[in-house]
């Protein structure tokens, strides 16, 4: 089954102008519980569900 991954920032809860770009794409799910983290919408790949891992994420590295 193939899923869409997006790219995200995560804001530094101290400093609103300081976002770090995890070296991940992940299921929107994954992003959304995540505290202070956005998605970035233009940037998504499609993959299958098994190139993920338990998280739902997929590493660019």
């Amino acid at each position: 089954m193939k899923l869409t991954v997006f790219r995200y920032k995560v804001w530094d809860p101290q400093d609103d102008n300081e976002a770090q770009m995890p070296p991940y794409y992940a299921i929107r799910e994954y992003i959304e519980n995540l505290e202070g983290a956005s998605v970035i919408e233009d940037d998504f790949l499609e993959v299958d569900e098994s190139d993920l891992d338990v998280y739902g994420r997929i590493s660019t590295i």
